[in-house]
């Protein structure tokens, strides 16, 4: 699987903050737990709240790789945790995020050799795309029953599902969608798969995003090849297969060593 990472004007606006965070595993107790993302969005914020993803970052990634759990319950078990926090932090008087936080969880994990196995969960305006065979998804609709008024049910739904290769998942922010929503280049969007590719493709429209602010990632399931076992290559004398033919031959050489030898000494 690649990843791609991209940031638009995240400065633009003193009161917008953004965050693309990313967890592979680093040992191998955490490896089966597969990879965690992170693409958050803080508007209309004050200064104190500057942090707020990144704390939510670290309670995520905390809860999640330090659960003893298989891997899709401890990534339920570590959203309530993100939902309790965000309760508390509303009844401590912290409520300048309501209504303002737009957030993005992904994990993938790998089952096997080939299979990738996907979880989602999503807050706010933020969109989780997923391009197959030429055709778009919205993959966080059945994300979107969470509240952004209510802080214990922020991450409310999990989207589970099986990636084939080639697919692509995209994560992104609201003005990065409606910019490329309105192009029609979603698709185009979904069918790269090389950096020189993603590159050429938002080199074209710098003018058209140097007006809105967002990040944006895209993970790309990489076509396996086929693994061809060639046979090892061997050296077959027919004739000794046959025990008769085999046996005469080895007389035959024999006599031919008895020949020579009297030749040489007498």
């Amino acid at each position: 699987m690649k990843i791609f990472e991209f940031s638009f004007n995240p400065k633009k606006r003193k009161d917008r903050f953004f965050e693309i965070y990313s967890y592979e595993p680093r040992s191998p107790k955490e490896k089966p737990k597969g990879t965690l993302y992170m693409v958050g969005e803080l508007d209309n914020a004050l200064e104190f709240n500057s942090r707020l993803l990144k704390r939510l970052r670290a309670l995520i990634q905390q809860e999640y790789y330090g659960s003893s759990l298989k891997a899709g319950a401890a990534f339920k078990v570590a959203l309530k945790r993100v939902n309790g926090f965000l309760e508390q932090e509303s009844k401590n008087g912290n409520v300048d995020w309501l209504g303002n936080l737009h957030v993005a969880l992904l994990l993938f994990l790998t089952v096997g050799e080939k299979k990738t196995v996907f979880h989602a969960a999503k807050t706010g305006s933020m969109k989780i795309l997923l391009v197959r065979q030429g055709m778009l998804t919205d993959a966080g609709k059945r994300g979107e029953t969470g509240s952004l008024r209510q802080p214990g049910k922020v991450f409310s739904n999990l989207v589970s599902g099986t990636l084939l290769p080639e697919d692509s998942v995209i994560a992104t922010t609201r003005e990065i969608f409606e910019v490329l929503s309105r192009e029609k280049s979603l698709l185009e969007l979904g069918a790269l798969g090389e950096a020189r590719q993603f590159r050429e493709f938002f080199s074209k429209r710098v003018r058209m995003l140097s007006q809105n602010s967002g990040v944006l990632i895209a993970a790309v399931i990489e076509q396996e090849q086929a693994k061809r076992s060639l046979p090892k290559p061997r050296i077959m004398f027919p004739l000794l297969h046959y025990p008769f033919l085999a046996k005469r031959l080895l007389l035959i050489l024999f006599f031919l060593g008895v020949l020579l030898l009297g030749y040489l000494f007498f």
